[in-house]
């Protein structure tokens, strides 16, 4: 049985106070879980704006370097 079905099967025996707790505390745990999404990619977005442009492929750190080791002698 999955959880789904433990958690519908369970609900379906409690009275109706009980219920609108748990109701009330799903509700809380998705709005939650929403948020917290949306402000991680909101960091990661964040971040990634904040070095467009600046990073570099492993091809262009090693070509730079080779011409850094050139300057060097």
């Amino acid at each position: 049985m999955s959880k789904a079905a433990l958690l519908q099967a369970k609900a379906a025996n409690l009275p109706e106070p009980i219920a609108s707790e748990v109701l009330d505390f799903l509700e809380f745990v998705t709005t939650r879980r929403e948020f917290e999404s949306r402000r991680t990619t909101g960091t990661i977005q964040q971040f990634r704006g904040a070095f467009k442009g600046r990073l570099s492929s492993s091809e262009e750190f090693a070509a730079n370097k080779t011409n850094e080791i050139r300057l060097e002698k």
